[in-house]
């Protein structure tokens, strides 16, 4: 006889758009509440469901349970009418209908061992009705007449205990080698059929991974959002077809870390809009880019009247502009400590042409010839303090910024941006500095200030303060409000990488002959960023915010404030950020960053640690051990040579053995 194949249904072929099965009870007791049925909560629903399905086991000798039964329990806790008992019951298999959907894979599989026998098995361990999943079956096109289906509730006998494998193989006369099952349980799919001479394959893709489970354990915190969450997660990895482990693994994490994060950071910008009733929002080049894509997909469920748009801007760009006197704040931002810091670097900060500028820094000592030089911290100050003294360099700039406030004003004028209508930024963060600049433009030019949206924000620099409104979803370091007191280092580096853009950065504008402006950029396409994989990352983001969309039933309305998720998505990005896995740490090794504002160098976001930074950091000559300072540590150190990794513990120790007979000295 030729091989017969059985399959799990579960997880295996369906699985649900919540994590957790028991939410689908929790979600019955919010409707069953609505429509009067109930007086008491969901959650209560949720547990009375729960200990009835327990209780009604202790009456059958294999302790499999059908629905009727798990009811009529119900209906003796409560002592309510049969008809809505009956109502609640017929609810149950409702809402599971609603949230069931296919596993892509699932198809291949059944595909698969159809080409050698047409008709397969379906088994369960489950209370539902066996018409009801026949029904689901058919409903997905898994089923074929011929097909058999065995439940355990109806059959009292489940896969667990093995019962219901040795049901089948007596029913259908078939030797155990003869079945070849397949399913996600890793006990009652796979141990227990191999225990009884059955051929078992384990196919756990649906399972929760460790991210979705993360998001699962919050959903008593956010009323059952984040198991919504997990589940589309789940379901969009599930349906993203990658062509090779890299860029499975770039998926899993777009879909299971940056799109939540993302989504929910947008989600709120369009409800605070709403709130605030402004006409527009600008979505800052190029953090702004994937976050202008996701407030699209969400914005006509929030506020359709919202005018969507795209600002091409950058440090660079704006800040020559923006800047009407030489004082400590422009000082600030034309020596932002980079890992490479040049005169050359230094002249394309300040817009300065070579011949114009070359005159002024030969006579301070600083020839042509070491204009790629990259300065060290005391040849920085050396440089900045003569600069702070030098007037005739202090008005070639302020001229310069003049001409360029001109033409950004053509800009902002061409972008509506000067309509005087209420409108706000976005942008990542981290101290509002492009709304600085731009608000330092609009006071010349006499317009109003925009509301500043941000993901995290610190205070400015340089003693600078915000003219108009700053918002951040995550925390706020301007008013103390929050999940962090510090700049957090962390999500500084991982927003910038999950809001990479896909072309250069904006260096300038250029006025067209018919009066247009267009944003000059670096270069037209980010290659490095869209060499890694930047296109599939994004298009993973937003597979998930279409799914949250356009799957998310009536039960999850997008108007509950995304800010009550914000400690589950924080243990989400933290067990990313703190724990790579080896293949996660081996994906984002080319991931370029980018560091210098022009675009000058770029550097990779998790790189090998060198053996002599380990050992500077040990001895305390260094206060870093990774080779650039937005460099992702722990993964950087997952894919370093097993010496460093072994030596590494002991380096940290040895430094702060160090730091501490310092501190006993001094």
């Amino acid at each position: 006889m030729s091989q017969v194949s059985s399959f799990d249904i579960f997880d295996t072929l369906l699985t649900r758009l919540v994590i957790e099965p028991t939410e689908i009870f929790k979600i019955c007791g919010d409707r069953a509440l609505q429509f009067g049925w109930l007086n008491f909560s969901a959650e209560t629903f949720r547990s009375l469901r729960i200990n009835a399905e327990r209780r009604s086991r202790f009456f059958y000798e294999d302790a499999e349970v059908r629905l009727d039964e798990i009811y009529r329990e119900i209906g003796n806790t409560l002592e309510i009418s049969a008809e809505i008992i009956d109502k609640l019951k017929h609810l149950e298999l409702t809402v599971e209908a609603e949230y069931l959907v296919a596993i892509p894979q699932g198809y291949q599989l059944i595909a698969q061992v159809r080409r050698s026998h047409p008709h397969v098995l379906f088994l369960s361990d489950m209370y539902l009705p066996a018409n009801f999943l026949e029904e689901r079956l058919r409903y997905f096109g898994f089923w074929q007449d011929g097909d058999c289906l065995y439940v355990s509730s109806n059959l009292r006998k489940s896969k667990g205990d093995g019962k219901l494998f040795l049901q089948v193989i007596k029913e259908l006369g078939l030797q155990p080698h003869e079945l070849t099952h397949t399913g996600n349980n890793l006990s009652s799919d796979v141990d227990k059929p191999k225990s009884l001479g059955i051929q078992a394959i384990h196919f756990n893709d649906a399972n929760p991974n460790r991210y979705e489970s993360i998001l699962q354990k919050y959903v008593h915190d956010t009323n059952g959002i984040t198991s919504l969450w997990a589940g589309i997660s789940r379901y969009t990895r599930l349906h993203k077809a990658s062509q090779t482990p890299k860029e499975s693994i770039i998926s899993d994490i777009a879909a299971s870390v940056a799109a939540p994060i993302l989504t929910a950071y947008t989600i709120w910008i369009l409800q605070q809009a709403k709130a605030r009733q402004l006409v527009r929002i600008y979505f800052l080049a190029r953090d702004g880019e994937i976050l202008l894509q996701i407030a699209k997909e969400l914005a006509p469920k929030i506020y359709p009247e919202l005018e969507l748009r795209y600002l091409y801007v950058s440090r660079q760009a704006l800040r020559m502009p923006g800047v009407t006197q030489i004082n400590q704040a422009f000082w600030e931002w034309m020596f932002d400590d980079t890992d490479v810091f040049t005169v050359a670097s230094l002249l394309k900060r300040m817009c300065l042409d070579q011949q114009v500028a070359q005159p002024i820094f030969e006579a301070l000592g600083y020839p042509c010839d070491r204009w790629q030089q990259n300065l060290a911290r005391p040849e920085r100050l050396a440089l900045r303090a003569k600069l702070e003294q030098h007037q005739p360099l202090h008005q070639l700039v302020l001229q310069v910024a003049e001409q360029k406030r001109e033409v950004l004003k053509a800009y902002l004028q061409q972008e509506k941006m000067l309509d005087g209508k209420a409108f706000g930024l976005v942008d990542v963060g981290w101290r509002g500095s492009l709304q600085i600049s731009l608000e330092n433009a609009f006071e010349i030019f006499g317009t109003r200030n925009p509301v500043g949206f941000y993901f995290a924000l610190d205070k400015p620099t340089g003693g600078l303060k915000h003219k108009g409104e700053v918002l951040a979803f995550f925390f706020n370091l301007n008013n103390s409000l929050g999940h962090r007191y510090y700049l957090d280092s962390r999500y500084v580096s991982a927003m910038e990488v999950f809001c990479a853009g896909c072309e250069g950065t904006t260096l300038d504008y250029a006025l067209q002959l018919d009066g247009r402006v267009t944003p000059v950029l670096k270069h037209q396409a980010n290659q490095p960023a869209l060499d890694w994989g930047l296109k599939s990352f994004q298009m993973t983001v937003l597979a998930f915010v279409r799914h949250l969309v356009e799957r998310s039933p009536v039960d999850f309305p997008l108007t509950t404030s995304p800010k009550l998720l914000r400690d589950a998505l924080d243990h989400v990005f933290l067990t990313f950020s703190n724990s790579p896995t080896q293949q996660e740490a081996e994906v984002f090794q080319d991931c370029p960053f980018f560091d210098d504002p022009n675009e000058l160098y770029h550097y990779y976001w998790a790189m090998p640690l060198r053996l002599s930074h380990v050992l500077k950091y040990a001895a305390c000559q260094s206060e870093i051990f990774v080779r650039h300072r937005n460099a992702w540590g722990e993964a950087s150190l997952q894919i370093s040579s097993p010496l460093i990794k072994k030596i590494f513990s002991i380096a940290i120790a040895q430094r702060k053995f160090l730091k501490q007979c310092k501190k006993m000295l001094t």
